[in-house]
């Protein structure tokens, strides 16, 4: 790839920069990085929860909004749409940095992933790497880093602070909701990846999912955000497999339904486990509500899934 990924999300950070007051954001300088609040101490906006979402895939992907009808509520969403979805979704969007430290945690995602190989076995298995001297990072957060976790990421990404661009985003702000709705495609491509399927014969992918609407707890929107994911987000995937009939049965095993928690509103399990409700849940459950794939190869098209309107208007209402 002639230019990198943390290449074309620095210029989504430049117009950014460019339009903070527009999108309700706020810059600084820390350490020598420049830090952007999309929805830590900001309040934020949709808008900016757009731009989000794309430097997450790397400026390899189209994010844009639409519409979501879940009964008689029609509801905002996000589309999202790549001819990169290895590149874009697993070694950019993929939160895979755990960020520790001191009394800093966040998960990463983004660009400079790439470049400090965050996590390298899965860099190793896709056969991405790219070199940059700017790297970009979106932390999940809320709270703002200080001078130690800049040296530590910049040091990790082999860039110099001035070249690091950093932004924030809290799961109870609106940016933090969008970004996560447009994760879709991302979490399709995960729980295949988890099951060993061959990422690599992705050509192209597409997501809808509708974006959850806003609550003051951090944790209440953690809830809403899985409930739209895995009950109301659709996958569509282009591959190029030899086999329909071993791709049926991954594309069978791919959805959040497959799972023995099909079922549960995670708007629910935070009130009964508070954080600990996303390790009391069968892993499995994390992925789309539907997925389809259409086998270029044999010119198949495969369905697998189903949206869950119960768990969608629940999750709206409580």
């Amino acid at each position: 790839m002639t230019l990198s990924m943390n290449k074309l999300a620095a210029r989504l950070v430049a117009e950014m920069l460019a339009r903070e007051e527009e999108l309700k954001v706020t810059s600084t300088r820390i350490a020598g990085a420049t830090v952007i609040d999309a929805g830590v101490k900001a309040r934020s906006s949709f808008e900016a929860g757009i731009y989000v979402s794309k430097i997450c895939l790397g400026g390899l992907a189209s994010v844009s909004t639409t519409s979501y009808r879940i009964r008689e509520y029609y509801v905002p969403a996000v589309e999202v749409s790549t001819d990169h979805p290895v590149e874009a979704c697993m070694a950019s969007q993929l939160a895979g940095w755990r960020i520790s430290v001191k009394d800093f945690f966040a998960n990463g995602s983004g660009p400079a992933r790439a470049l400090a190989r965050k996590p390298k076995k899965l860099f190793e298995k896709i056969g991405y790497s790219e070199e940059s001297d700017e790297a970009v990072l979106v932390l999940e957060t809320e709270k703002y880093p200080d001078e130690d976790v800049i040296k530590y990421i910049s040091s990790e990404a082999r860039v110099k602070p001035e070249s690091l661009y950093i932004l924030l985003v809290s799961p109870a702000s609106i940016a933090g909701s969008v970004q996560v709705s447009a994760r879709i495609v991302e979490t399709g491509m995960f729980k295949l990846h988890t099951l060993e399927f061959d990422l690599r014969t992705i050509l192209y992918g597409h997501g809808v999912c509708p974006v959850a609407p806003l609550h003051s707890s951090p944790l209440k929107m953690a809830g809403r955000s899985n409930d739209m994911l895995l009950y109301g987000g659709v996958t569509f995937y282009t591959v190029d497999y030899p086999d329909d009939a071993k791709l049926s049965e991954y594309v069978s095993k791919a959805p959040s339904s497959a799972s023995k928690d099909y079922g549960k509103s995670f708007t629910e399990l935070v009130d009964q486990y508070g954080w600990d409700f996303l390790y009391k849940v069968d892993p499995s459950i994390f992925a789309p509500a539907l997925l389809i794939v259409n086998n270029a190869r044999s010119g198949s098209t495969l369905l697998s899934g189903r949206i869950n309107y119960d768990v969608l208007e629940r999750a709206l209402t409580s």
